[in-house]
C-alpha cells in the first residue's frame, strides 16, 4: 500500500483554499450540517478513494461510507458519503473530487488494458516513471488499483541501460566489459539494454544483459525475433515498450514477450463522477 502523509495532503488542501472558501463564508454556510455524496456516472475501477476521505477527515469531517481502491462499480454507484458541516465540505469537494476523477480514470483504463492481455497471455502489464512531475504516488496506487505492475518506481533502484547512455560509453561494442563490472558491482539487481532491432539484442544477451527492451518495434517483428531469442538465450527476458495502447496491446501481448512496457495509461480519460451536498 502507498502512503500518504498527513503533511502531502494538508497540501492539497492549502494548494486550493490557502486562507479561506471566500463563498462559503459570506453564505454563512460554515457550520451546517451537511452531507457530501460522490457517485460513478460510469462503470468504474475505484482508486484513492482513502485518500480523498483523509481530505474530509482533516478538515473535520466524518466518513459514513468509502469504496475501497482497486473494486469495480457500475453506474450510479456511491463510493464516497462524508459528514460535516458545509463549509468543510465545500473547502474539500474540488480538492477531492479532481483526485478522485483524474486518478479513478487512470485506475480504470489500467483495467481495461489489463484484461485485454489477460485475454491473450499471463505476462505483467508494466507502467513506466513517465508521469508529470510531483504525481508518482498518486498514480502509482492509481495503477496498483488497475492491475498493472510499476515498471521503474525510480532511477535509483533498476539499471536500464538506454542509446544515450551508449553514446557517452563509446557505444555498444562497449558493453562486454562494462556489463561484467556492472554485474559485479550490482550482484542482485538485473541489467536491462534498450534495443531497436535483433542484431542489438543478441549482441546484448551475448554481453552479459539479463533483459532487453525493445522500443517501438512493430509486433510482426517481435514474433519472429522472440522464438529465436528464447531459443538461443533461455533465460533472457524480453520487454516490449513504446506505442502500446489500448487498441494494440493484444497485438503486443500474443508476440511472446515477458512483459510489456507502457505509460499511455497516464493520459486516461478523467472518470466522470457526480457530486451532490446537501443538508444532513
Amino acid at each position: 500500500m502507498i502512503f500518504f502523509t498527513t503533511q502531502e495532503i494538508e497540501a492539497w488542501i492549502n494548494e486550493d483554499a490557502p486562507l479561506v472558501d471566500l463563498t462559503s463564508h459570506l453564505l454563512k454556510i460554515g457550520n451546517q450540517p451537511s452531507r457530501l455524496t460522490v457517485r460513478t456516472r460510469h462503470p468504474t475501477r475505484i482508486a484513492l478513494t482513502e485518500e480523498a476521505g483523509r481530505i474530509f477527515e482533516i478538515l473535520g469531517c466524518r466518513i459514513s461510507m468509502l469504496l475501497p481502491s482497486g473494486r469495480d462499480v457500475s453506474a450510479q454507484s456511491e463510493i464516497l458519503v462524508v459528514e460535516g458541516p458545509g463549509a468543510a465540505l465545500h473547502r474539500g469537494w474540488k480538492v477531492a473530487m479532481n483526485l478522485l476523477e483524474y486518478m479513478c480514470g487512470v485506475a480504470t483504463l489500467t483495467a481495461e488494458m489489463v484484461k485485454k492481455v489477460e485475454e491473450c497471455s499471463n505476462i505483467p502489464l508494466l507502467v513506466t516513471r513517465k508521469h508529470q512531475p510531483g504525481l508518482k504516488k498518486p498514480l502509482m496506487k492509481a495503477i496498483l488499483a488497475g492491475g498493472a505492475v510499476p515498471h521503474r518506481l525510480s532511477l535509483s533502484e533498476t539499471i536500464l541501460i538506454f542509446e544515450n547512455h551508449l553514446n557517452l560509453i563509446g557505444g555498444r561494442e562497449a558493453l562486454p566489459g562494462l556489463l561484467a563490472d556492472m554485474k559485479a558491482a550490482a550482484c542482485e539487481q538485473k541489467i536491462t539494454v534498450e534495443c531497436d532491432n535483433l542484431d542489438q539484442a543478441v549482441q546484448a544477451a551475448k554481453a552479459g544483459a539479463d533483459a532487453v527492451q525493445f522500443d517501438k518495434v512493430p509486433p510482426q517483428d517481435l514474433i519472429t525475433w522472440c522464438p529465436e531469442l528464447k531459443g538461443n538465450f533461455p533465460n533472457l527476458v524480453i520487454l516490449s515498450a513504446g506505442g502500446v495502447g489500448p487498441k494494440n496491446v493484444q497485438d503486443y501481448a500474443r508476440t511472446g514477450v515477458d512483459g510489456i512496457v507502457l505509460s499511455s495509461v497516464f493520459h486516461a480519460k478523467p472518470a466522470d463522477l457526480g457530486v451532490c451536498i446537501e443538508l444532513s
